[in-house]
């Protein structure tokens, strides 16, 4: 057999090229690499954007409008030249007939027969938009059905124990100030403002002549005041909230040098939601007068707080509370509305 010579080897690669180029269930374009002049195009692109191989051969992109932003493509058509790489996971492209059409872009630069070429390559990810979408929608949904869940259960509370209730609230306003000044993400404000709704939750098993007895409780009252915690949790372990809710509630009383309650946990095994919580709870339970006792007041709770920082109560969640007393002038609500998702 006759040896394949060089100019066969280079036809046959060419060949595989073009079929390879023209069945692509990619758009590909090729442009010139000094002009930007559209060279080719395969059939994919040329049904995705509805031209005629000839009314996209010789001009440029921004001719004939696929991509919308025109200082956008000029601008990355140098960076190409000066890169040889760039790409858009997100690019809006129009069609002949207007219909903007989302897609993938990537383009790269490579030399051919020494002429500098540019090879674009565009997938139509319109399904997945739309997908994405519907996704969104779909979370969107289930957050503000967990939300109403939480304030729902806050409002059984305060049917049963007003004091309870109103102390729920103060609670959740002063966590939400507290979460904002340490720059937490939103989520995480959020989820600290809904834990703290329902943080005292577990406090409907106990008798409420225990929670608005007028003199010290005694020590199986204490003891059983505490179960709280866990009851707490025990009511919410099972609901998938997008946030910590349930491990909020469960450990809001432990502190960092494990003397807080149910289970005596330390330091960075209190969720983040709790220690707030811990820091927001303790001010207005000291700062409020209790039915068995008078409240110790503001400046007397917040020297507590800043005594135990870093022994009992995280030191950033601590010091971030100071700030928000002292220097922003916070003041506890008389009366907490909600306007959205968070206190005002």
């Amino acid at each position: 057999m006759d040896p394949i010579s060089k100019d066969d080897l280079m036809k046959q690669s060419e060949v595989r090229y073009r079929r390879l180029f023209e069945t692509a269930q990619d758009g590909i374009l090729i442009l010139d690499g000094n002009t930007g002049v559209i060279q080719d195009a395969n059939r994919f692109i040329i049904n995705l954007l509805g031209y005629t191989r000839e009314e996209l051969i010789g001009k440029e992109l921004w001719e004939i409008g696929p991509i919308l932003d025109k200082t956008a493509a000029l601008h990355a058509f140098v960076v190409l030249k000066d890169k040889g790489y760039i790409r858009y996971e997100d690019l809006p492209l129009r069609s002949k007939e207007g219909k903007v059409i989302n897609v993938e872009f990537v383009s790269n630069t490579y030399g051919v027969n020494g002429e500098m070429v540019i090879q674009c390559n565009i997938r139509d990810i319109s399904d997945r938009k739309i997908l994405e979408k519907e996704i969104l929608h779909y979370q969107q949904t289930v957050t503000i059905s967990m939300r109403e869940m939480v304030k729902t259960l806050s409002t059984l509370v305060v049917a049963r124990d007003s004091y309870t209730g109103s102390h729920m609230r103060r609670v959740g306003h002063l966590a939400t100030a507290i979460a904002t000044e340490m720059s937490l993400p939103i989520h995480t404000v959020e989820g600290v403002y809904l834990a703290s709704l329902v943080h005292d939750i577990g406090k409907i098993s106990i008798p409420a002549e225990i929670l608005t007895k007028p003199t010290p409780l005694v020590d199986y009252e204490i003891a059983m005041l505490k179960q709280h915690a866990q009851t707490g949790y025990d009511i919410l372990k099972h609901i998938h909230f997008p946030w910590n809710i349930a491990q909020a509630i469960l450990q809001h009383h432990e502190r960092l040098d494990g003397s807080g309650y149910p289970n005596g946990i330390k330091g960075d095994l209190i969720c983040l939601e709790a220690r707030i919580i811990a820091v927001a709870d303790t001010m207005e339970a000291m700062s409020f007068d209790r039915p068995y006792r008078k409240g110790k007041g503001l400046e007397a709770t917040l020297d507590e707080i800043s005594e135990g920082s870093g022994k009992y109560f995280d030191a950033e969640v601590a010091q971030a509370c100071l700030k928000v007393f002292r220097q922003d002038g916070y003041v506890f609500p008389d009366h907490v509305f909600t306007l959205g998702n968070f206190p005002i």
